[in-house]
């Protein structure tokens, strides 16, 4: 199916596509993903054999580049780049200016290197010299030092890469050799299981007709195995001496990230041949070996030059949405500042002219406007040092050393560690924990993320009987959401069997021949044994092992063999079968072959007994209306699959037909004809082969388990619960896609489910304008729709903004949206156009080289380590074992991340107002000259030591609910999505509380000390005040900060308490240096003003004042506190209070909606009339259909060409040479 806008507009883009074809990545058009080669199982066996001199042409197109095989001296000139992975961000060059520049690129750190500039200037500051330099530079170390062990961590990833061995053809042997020093020209030795080192052509294998089969789940998320096959040119060049001694030239296209397409030429120059080279001979860095002993191949791409590392971006910058509204804060706190500064400035030129005749103060009169501008200037930046901090300087390494931490803790979370394959939690990049406590989207991969990769056959219903009696993992979970218990109650043996877990004590270990079905379950094992299309093959234990397109299709045949019915060899025109250890032998016909329009396949084939049989597989929908009326056991059957469905199986029907001679030789003729035809032979095939599949018999049903990962489904409702909507984006077909929805239930039966439909660009936009009109007058609609596209017409849709929008709105609306048969590029898109035009924070989750796109453009990008390799691990923010792991993620940890992160931001504002403000009051009282009431080095150490690490303590171990209560409730997320804890307005309360406390703290010891003396008779003096003023902030930031702890530990009570411990033991070790340094050497000098003002600690008006500072500033928080959860029916509250003394159902009850979220947590029950009426509308628009959970994943079209390929030739001719 094709979709075109306009016949001209599409001539223009394909003449436009010839000269320039569109990259995945850096291009906006993509690649016609649904023809891509890699996806498909079906080799090209065609091959160019001409005729050439030995000497290489010369006249090489710009766009080819040269390689001389297994020559490195040759290769030299061309420089091609060595086989090494470099992701490090630095070297050890360039780190320490690359850093400061990155560093530097924050606007405070440049701001505050100005101000640590003209400290330096003399007389201009009040507070010192380097009272700005010392804790900026403790800052950009600690920054530089953050860094540089984030890049030693992915300098260690890449050494264990590329230290990987390989085997490479070195002076007539292979030798193991790394990764790394692999050249291009090489030729490589890929053994079984092996993943491939870089891209290869391929020249021979184990195998028979130069065969390989590659696994790419890694590259496009599929797990069926696909078919490499080497030229036969070259099929003979096995041996190490022949491999060493022929000399070949390829002649390839540059580097490029095109996946799917490659354009080369091999040059046998002993031979004199030209052999054209196309994706079928070119295996791919990052896909891997399976069931062939060994390949050989020509490494044509190393490196960066890789089609996988091409297609992999530069990990881009990403920020938090707290970092980035703190950039804004920080502008607007310095417009304040300099608001402030110039009142300031203004009122001491008044000041100045109207007392210029002082001669105390000036040294000259000031008795013109230029003398007072001029000090006006001076006071300017008199004015900006002194109050400088208003903006924390410490505010962005608490943040990273807060965030860092924090990620270590993630990472050491044992609940999120997968034990079968020792992989914990890691986290890549720090910077993004609060976002995992916001996020509204995740778009996920399918295969590897959400299922195992591996299908069971776990039930089947013959003559209306169902048998089998295992659970699936969909079952477990819904029957856990419901409160009810299920058993498995199979054998333990059958349970870890990896190959088998059926069970039904009727028909396991050939107990069916003794069944009242026995002859209805002979027939539909027999039906199973033969309708299909896997190719058997002998491993060296002499073992069968079945190779498939599908692996749907390999389990129905593994069931067949293992309860009696064994599929043993066939060719081209017959197979046999093994039936209770009977061979017979079943003549093939003809094989109608599968496509997702016919939803079925069919093969006919001559009994033994000699009678014409034509057995069909396929969905539901597309056998029923095939069968013969009257037939008893149907509805039965329908009604196991509904079952079958609800369990979360793929299911599919089984049917027969005996055929008469003159009725198959008569079709047979049409269906030769067809196949052969020019004109529309797809089509002509389908209708045409439809023609014989009439009047069939029911033999049965199956039903195979698509095994999702464990926790995958307990996990999506948790996070729907959480407000989060999940998209799934798959390679996969249609019918897979729907499946897995279902099974994840992201889409369910009482679901409309839309399906884009349109073969032109205005059918398709009309499709999406009345779709989202209904959507729109539906008022409950998003609980009822599910939206499936494929990649065809997603790619029509992306490129047209009318299209996108009218997409995207329809989207949002809908509780589901499930992606198929997308490109990489696509996935990314997708993920752009929710991030780039909603108002949400997007999450991408993926364990394949194909989601790294995805996960590079999402704001959170979280990669499946352990299966499929560590492509989308390494490429990600956060890394995790399996699926399940993403709900304490995101519940847990990410929600503790952005309260705790939102809390250091608020207090770091509120620690610096509440001090710096007192020297603004101060400046009232001294004839605005700017001077100040503290001393610079309690100045300079305020943010260093005296008030930095309570608040890492809070914004580390806090945690306002317990990990087990956050899972529980699911609905404290929502806080998230609100931005409860971190908005305008709750900034504007924390600075309003700031100047309230600064206010009392100043005046009420200013007020009180001033005009007091010592006991000794001596004056208390303005520095003595400063202590008392200092102290009085150090201990209600501190109640302050232990009004928002909700979880006390030995950890909080050390720091809370040591912070405010060290302040007079600093200031009784600072007023004794001078009696240490007698001389004003140059560094010390600045500790001389103190001298021994720690005595105002001795004296009772200084605890006296204390204690009424304290209570005046804390009694109101703490009384506010007390009132709000008293008066507020909040959810929240209710959770922390009383979780462990009452149910979730109890205080979901008593509290059914969370006051001021955007969305209910209780959502109202749909009636029946509005899901009806809503079904009803959306049914004009498109044809529903009702979806039982089926699915055929199988490869379209050629399979039977590809079998009657691989048995062309006899296979004891090819000789496996290992």
């Amino acid at each position: 199916m094709s979709i075109n806008r306009d016949p001209e507009e599409e001539e223009k883009k394909m003449q436009i596509k010839s000269l320039k074809e569109p990259l995945l990545i850096t291009n906006n058009k993509s690649d016609d993903e649904s023809e891509d080669l890699l996806s498909s199982s079906q080799p090209n066996y065609q091959s160019v054999s001409v005729p050439v001199q030995k000497q290489v042409p010369s006249n090489i197109p710009n766009n080819f580049r040269t390689i001389y095989v297994n020559n490195p001296v040759a290769n030299q000139s061309f420089r091609f780049p060595l086989n090494d992975i470099k992701t490090t961000k630095y070297t050890y060059i360039n780190f320490i200016p690359k850093n400061l520049f990155e560093q530097f690129q924050r606007f405070a750190n440049c701001y505050f290197l100005l101000v640590a500039v003209l400290q330096l200037i003399p007389t201009l500051s009040p507070t010192g010299q380097f009272t700005t330099f010392i804790p900026l530079s403790m800052v950009l170390i600690f920054t530089m030092l953050k860094d540089a062990y984030e890049d030693i961590r992915r300098r260690y990833s890449d050494n264990v890469t590329n230290r990987r061995k390989a085997q490479v053809l070195r002076n007539g042997n292979f030798i193991s050799v790394c990764w790394k020093d692999i050249k291009t020209g090489d030729i490589v030795r890929v053994s079984n299981k092996e993943p491939f080192p870089c891209d290869l052509v391929i020249l021979s294998s184990s195998e028979h007709q130069g065969i390989c089969y590659v696994e790419t789940s890694s590259l496009d998320g599929e797990t069926n195995l696909k078919i490499r096959r080497a030229k036969p040119e070259t099929m003979d060049l096995v041996s190490t001496s022949v491999l060493e001694n022929t000399r070949m030239t390829v002649e390839c296209e540059k580097p490029n990230n095109r996946l799917y397409k490659f354009e080369g030429t091999l040059i046998l120059e002993d031979q004199g041949r030209k052999i054209a080279l196309d994706p079928e001979q070119v295996c791919l860095r990052g896909s891997s070996l399976r069931n062939t002993d060994y390949i050989h191949g020509i490494a044509v791409f190393t490196g960066h030059d890789t089609k996988l590392m091409m297609n992999t971006k530069q990990t881009p910058h990403k920020t938090s949405r707290i970092e980035r509204m703190t950039n804004k804060l920080i502008f607007i706190v310095l417009a304040l500042e300099i608001a402030l500064i110039v009142i300031c400035d203004i009122c001491l030129m008044i000041w100045s002219a109207n007392n210029g005749e002082l001669w105390y103060i000036y040294h000259q009169s000031l008795n013109s406007a230029g003398r007072v501008a001029w000090t006006g200037f001076l006071g300017f930046w008199t004015f900006l040092i002194l109050l400088n901090n208003l903006i924390p300087i410490s505010l962005y390494v608490s943040i990273e050393a807060a965030k860092l931490v924090q990620g270590i803790l993630i990472s050491k979370d044992l609940q999120m560690y997968h034990a079968e394959t020792d992989t914990p939690a890691n986290v890549r990049s720090s910077a993004l924990n609060e976002e995992l406590g916001q996020v509204n989207f995740i778009f996920s991969d399918k295969t590897g993320t959400l299922t195992e990769n591996k299908m069971d056959f776990m039930k089947c219903v013959v003559n209306g009987e169902a048998y089998g009696t295992g659970v699936t993992e969909i079952a477990l979970s819904a029957a856990r959401r419901e409160g009810r218990t299920i058993i498995d109650t199979r054998p333990s043996h059958v349970k870890n069997n990896p190959n088998f877990q059926f069970f039904d004590e009727r028909m396991n270990d050939g107990a069916w021949i003794n069944d009242i079905n026995k002859d209805g379950i002979l027939e539909f094992l027999i039906l199973l044994a033969v309708c299909h299309t896997v190719i058997p093959e002998k491993n060296k234990n002499q073992e069968i092992v079945y190779q498939a397109s599908s692996p749907d299709e390999a389990a129905l045949v593994k069931a067949a063999k293992y309860l009696g019915v064994e599929f043993i060899s066939r060719t081209p025109s017959e197979m046999t079968i093994s039936v209770l250890g009977q061979e017979k032998t079943y003549q093939i016909l003809d094989i109608i072959e599968f496509s997702s329009d016919r939803k079925r396949q069919s093969v006919i084939v001559r009994n033994p007994e000699g009678r014409l049989v034509l057995y069909t597989k396929g969905a539901d929908s597309a056998i029923c209306p095939l069968l013969r009326s009257g037939q008893s056991n149907v509805e039965e059957t329908i009604k196991h699959l509904e079952v079958f469905g609800n369990e979360g199986l793929r299911t599919l029907l089984c049917a027969k037909a005996y055929l008469g001679e003159s009725e198959y030789q008569q079709w047979h003729n049409e269906y030769e004809e067809a196949k052969t035809s020019n004109v529309n032979r797809t089509e002509n095939v389908e209708r045409v082969g439809a023609m014989i599949e009439k009047d069939l018999e029911l033999v049965g049903a199956t039903g195979i388990e698509d095994k999702l990962q464990q926790g995958v489904a307990d996990t999506i409702y948790e996070l729907g619960n959480a407000g989060i909507k999940i998209w799934v984006l798959t390679g996969d077909k249609l019918e897979t896609a729907i499946n897995i929805g279902f099974a994840c239930d992201l889409l369910n039966s009482t679901m409309t489910i839309l399906t884009v439909e349109g073969t032109t660009f205005q059918e398709i936009k009309e499709f999406l304008e009345k779709a989202l009109d209904g959507a729109t007058r539906s008022k409950a609609s998003e609980d009822l729709l599910g939206l499936v596209v494929d990649g065809e017409r997603l790619h029509v849709v992306l490129e047209d903004p009318v299209l996108r929008e009218l997409f995207l709105h329809l989207s949002i609306k809908c509780r589901s949206v499930v992606c198929c048969r997308v490109s990489p590029k696509q996935k990314a898109d997708v993920v752009l156009l929710i991030k780039q035009h909603v108002d949400s924070i997007t999450l991408a989750i993926g364990d394949g080289a194909n989601d790294v796109s995805m996960i590079q453009s999402a704001h959170v990008g979280v990669g499946i380590s352990g299966v499929e390799g560590l492509q989308a691990a390494n490429s990600s923010d956060y890394s995790i074992g399996q699926f399940r792991f993403l709900k304490r993620l995101l519940l847990v940890h990410g929600r503790w991340s952005y309260r705790r992160v939102s809390k250091l931001v608020l207090y770091c504002f509120y620690k610096n107002s509440i001090l710096y403000l007192t020297q603004l009051w101060f400046v009232f009282f001294t004839g605005y000259s700017g001077s100040s009431i503290h001393d610079r080095w309690t100045i300079g150490l305020y943010n260093l030591i005296f008030s930095c690490m309570p608040i890492l303590v809070l914004a580390v171990v806090d945690r306002d609910v317990p990990a087990s209560v956050a899972e529980k409730y699911p609905e404290l997320y929502f806080q998230g999505h609100k931005n409860a804890f971190f908005n305008a307005w709750v900034f504007i309360g924390w600075v309003a509380n700031s100047l309230f406390h600064s206010a009392v703290c100043f005046f009420v010891p200013y007020f009180c000390l001033v005009g007091t003396k010592f006991a000794d008779g001596q004056d208390i003096d303005t520095f003595s005040i400063g202590i008392c003023i200092y102290s009085a902030v150090l201990v209600v930031i501190t109640i302050k900060l232990a009004l928002e702890t909700y979880s006390w530990t030995w950890l909080h009570a050390l720091f809370y308490i040591g912070s405010l411990a060290i302040w007079p033991i600093f200031i009784f070790s600072y007023g004794s240096l001078f009696y240490l340094f007698k001389y004003p050497y140059p560094f010390f000098s600045e500790f001389y003003d103190i001298l021994q003002e720690y005595r105002i600690f001795f004296t009772s008006q200084f605890w006296l004042v204390l204690m009424v500072t304290v209570a005046l500033c804390c009694v109101r928080d703490i009384f506010w506190k007390f009132w709000v959860r008293i008066q507020s029916r909040n959810l929240y509250y209710e959770i922390q209070t009383k979780h462990h003394k009452k149910t979730r159902e109890e205080i979901i009850q008593e509290f059914p909606f969370e006051e001021g979220l955007p969305v209910k947590i209780k959502r109202r029950g749909k009636s029946p009339i509005e899901v009806q009426n809503l079904k009803n509308f959306f049914g004009t628009i498109a044809s529903t259909i009702k979806y039982r959970g089926f699915a055929f994943s199988q490869t379209e079209g050629h399979q039977q060409d590809l079998i009657e390929e691989y048995y062309s030739v006899d296979q004891k001719q090819h000789k496996k040479l290992i």
